[in-house]
């Protein structure tokens, strides 16, 4: 059995699709997921589901939704994934039972490679890890404690492709990567590293015009909507670019 938080919220065994309630439930065990092998205090549950409008019989629809959910877990074969603590719940997941988790050791995986030097390889690992993502984290769930637990995940994914991308430059794909970055640039206008990234790709590609015109756009970006300037990593790339430097490098 898998639970699948990277993406809409779902549950598969043996490759099929196990439905595992509505929306209620969906959030009870989004944020069980979020906190696995950790006791969740019942009245966080109830925070998650109703905030701070509860009915009077908010414990007792939690205690329904986690009854129907072992009841989902029992017919897939793992009848004992939900332990039941005086504060709250604990939901027991290996590894291997959640997605998120199989995506963050094959991301450790691919820095351990590339610390060998197998760039290549870790750039495969990398693809594959991020290839487990089938949209935003927890996708269509709502509330404080299920989108906050969604950032951080949607945080490891950002940092996983800008890891996967600096590897490919020190390969010499500079020219295949442009594209990509360009969207993800767009995407992400205050990120100032996925910036930086594009730029030395098109600085790499000798469009050193449109490179320079990428931290223009997030330097005007930058000081409109925010008011500060770009970051030492942008600044100092731009002055080796236009230093004409033949070695500029991100970290």
């Amino acid at each position: 059995m898998l639970i699948h938080a990277l993406g809409p919220l779902r549950i598969t065994a043996d490759g099929a699709q196990i439905h595992v309630g509505g929306r209620r439930t969906k959030i009870v065990l989004a944020v069980l997921t979020l906190e696995a092998n950790w006791v969740v205090n019942i009245d966080r549950l109830v925070d998650a589901v109703w905030g701070n409008s509860p009915p009077a019989s908010a414990r007792t629809q939690i205690r329904i939704c986690v009854s129907g959910m072992r009841r989902v877990f029992a017919a897939a074969g793992e009848p004992d994934l939900i332990e039941t603590h005086p504060s709250g719940y604990c939901l027991r997941l290996s590894r291997s039972d959640l997605d998120a988790t199989v995506f963050e050791d094959q991301v450790d995986r691919a820095r351990s490679l590339a610390g060998t030097g197998r760039l290549a390889e870790a750039v495969l690992e990398l693809r594959g890890a991020l290839s487990l993502w089938t949209g935003p984290a927890l996708a269509g769930l709502a509330g404080p404690a299920v989108e906050s637990g969604a950032r951080r995940l949607e945080e490891a994914r950002l940092r996983a492709i800008e890891e996967r991308i600096r590897l490919e430059l020190e390969l010499g794909r500079h020219r295949d990567l442009i594209g990509e970055l360009a969207e993800l640039a767009a995407a992400h206008p205050y990120r100032e590293h996925l910036h930086a990234q594009l730029m030395l790709a098109l600085y790499r590609s000798h469009r050193t015009a449109e490179s320079l015109a990428v931290y223009r756009s997030i330097r005007s970006t930058l000081v409109e909507e925010l008011g500060i300037e770009p970051g030492p990593e942008l600044s100092e790339l731009e002055q080796a670019i236009l230093l004409g430097l033949q070695t500029v490098e991100v970290c």
